[in-house]
């Protein structure tokens, strides 16, 4: 086998796929120097036996973050650039971070992993169960987000969306059906009823008549080729978009209690309005680096209880239905604080409450100061499929990532890879480009439109990481038993046996977790993946200040006091 090192691949992805890209010219021209004070290590070899190259696209993107965090150290602080040392297996764990959640463990005891759908049950004392729509309460249900075969012989990928109901009226089948008692027979049902329709007419059935989350099953080339494709080719990770107004002058953030370079954020209040993983990332990502994070949710919407316990952290829960006048008066109060707002949310959806773009520059010409308003859906903000709703594995699906999965196991059908890559890796180009928006409100003022999509970081990562050279992809795979997995195997059965594989190739070290305290929680102690970035000089403090919880603890007000641990 020829040398390969992860670490040096993840400092080259870095440096020739982010800092030199054509479409990252924007970044401050500060940023190609700093990459000096980033430091790669780590084992050399993959120890997920994906053929994708998980670890360096990871790590590289982390050393973009610590890159913009630096330049904005010097610019607001004016302190030197602070070395930072990244390990390549340690950014391996930040993809599958909720799955390693562990509550009052032990502390000479062996890393236990937990699947999604287990988590949801095994936290609900502490986090109670949101999945108001039983996605996963029956074979059938639960096998609704899947790959299925169509007539024609291409690939459909389908998904549930938090309400697997939708999707099966859609199909023409009842929402459930008490008969089918196995996962085999839920495929053969789907799969079935797939097989009625050639791909490119469930796909608009399903993504333009019922308006859910579906796509036919592309090759990389195939997408790039696709109107979608072209639309959004001269997008990199994510586009800033500027609005200058005379009202919003250059401007930080007003100064919080612990503002400094040890908490660069502190003070930064962030408006969380987000779901699922790869928004919420974006905000978790924030409020490690200091920012004070207030995430509003809905009783009467589904949510994904099984990841508050890893993708809660740092952020304050409070419960609002935008339906109600008086909850919209507490969500403009939020907003006028707020110089930070996440929306992962389906496009437009919440346009008609107050949350677009243009009627927060309004507001940041009243209060002169402007809004950063991060956007990120699942197919682009360009194209003829802007408008739709989509997910991890969809994504994976359309812009050709699972058909490489399947092929590289010998196999001519897509498989989705098993881990949420793209949603994780998303999270961080959104928190990056938060970060330079900062830095550029800073010197030109205004407001700032963030546009982030999973497909994407999905297209720069096929383009720019890619999989890894035969020999060590073989490699790994026969260390993993060459197992082969199948088209109809969607996340939820193939989380398990990639988790044995990677705790057998040694990748679940200790040294990468962390045991913490959760003051919401009752002083619960709960073990989680460390932050990646690791400042060896002590300056900056990654961490966060409040603890995770579950949905609707918080009242919906930003309190005086931005370490109180509950806003009661």
């Amino acid at each position: 086998m020829q040398e390969y090192s992860i670490p040096s691949e993840a400092r080259t992805v870095l440096e020739n796929g982010i800092l030199n890209h054509p479409h990252h010219q924007d970044l401050p021209a500060e940023c190609k120097d700093l990459i000096e004070h980033v430091e790669y290590r780590g084992h050399p070899l993959p120890r997920i036996a994906v053929n994708w190259r998980f670890a360096e696209s990871t790590a590289a993107l982390k050393g973009l973050e610590g890159i913009l965090l630096n330049h904005l150290l010097v610019k607001k602080y004016g302190v030197q650039p602070q070395r930072i040392t990244i390990d390549t297996s340690h950014a391996s764990l930040f993809i599958m971070s909720p799955y390693l959640v562990e509550l009052n463990p032990s502390p000479a005891g062996p890393i236990e992993t937990t699947s999604l759908f287990d988590s949801q049950a095994k936290f609900a004392a502490y986090f109670p169960n949101t999945d108001i729509h039983g996605m996963a309460s029956s074979p059938l249900r639960s096998q609704v987000s899947n790959i299925y075969r169509a007539r024609d012989g291409r690939f459909v990928h389908t998904h549930a969306s938090l309400n697997p109901s939708d999707t099966l009226r859609a199909l023409g089948l009842p929402e459930d059906e008490p008969s089918i008692t196995t996962r085999e027979q839920a495929w053969n049902c789907l799969g079935s009823k797939i097989g009625e329709k050639d791909a490119a007419d469930w796909d608009t059935v399903l993504g333009e008549g019922a308006r859910q989350a579906a796509t036919v099953c592309l090759n990389s080339d195939e997408y790039a080729d696709s109107e979608q494709g072209k639309a959004n080719a001269n997008v990199g990770l994510y586009k800033i978009h500027a609005y200058p107004s005379a009202a919003q002058p250059s401007s930080w953030w007003p100064p919080g209690l612990e503002t400094g370079p040890g908490r660069p954020l502190a003070g930064l209040k962030v408006l969380d309005l987000t779901r699922v993983i790869a928004s919420p990332t974006m905000t978790r990502g924030l409020a490690e680096l200091g920012a004070s994070v207030m995430r509003v949710t809905a009783p009467h919407l589904p949510d994904y209880s099984g990841l508050l316990p890893d993708l809660n952290w740092g952020k304050w829960n409070c419960s609002l239905d935008f339906r109600k006048d008086e909850d919209r008066d507490k969500l403009r109060a939020l907003l006028r604080e707020a110089d930070v707002v996440v929306n992962g949310y389906r496009p437009g959806v919440l346009d008609k409450y107050g949350l677009g773009f243009d009627e927060l520059r309004k507001v940041g010409d009243e209060r002169g100061r402007g809004f950063i308003y991060v956007r990120e859906n699942c197919f682009g903000w360009n194209g003829p499929m802007k408008h739709r709703s989509g997910w991890q594995p969809v994504s994976d699906a359309h812009t050709g990532v699972s058909w490489r999965f399947g092929q590289a196991m010998g196999l001519q059908e897509p498989v989705s890879p098993v881990f949420p890559h793209s949603d994780f890796i998303t999270g961080i180009a959104g928190t990056c480009a938060v970060l330079q928006a900062l830095i550029q409100r800073s010197e030109a003022g205004g407001s700032f439109l963030i546009d982030t999509a999973l497909n994407y970081c999905n297209s720069w990562f096929v383009k720019e990481v890619g999989e890894y050279p035969e020999d060590v992809w073989r490699a790994v795979w026969a260390k993993s038993g060459k197992q082969v997995f199948r088209h109809f195997n969607n996340t939820g059965m193939l989380l398990s046996p990639h988790m044995k594989i990677c705790a057998d190739l040694g990748l679940f070290e200790k040294g990468f977790l962390e045991v913490r305290e959760c003051g919401a929680l009752g002083r619960l102690t709960m073990r989680v993946v460390k932050p990646v970035l690791s400042f060896p000089d002590g300056r900056v403090r990654p961490g966060f200040n409040v603890s995770t919880r579950g949905n609707g603890v918080d009242q919906a007000y930003w309190p005086e006091d931005l370490s109180v641990e509950v806003v009661s």
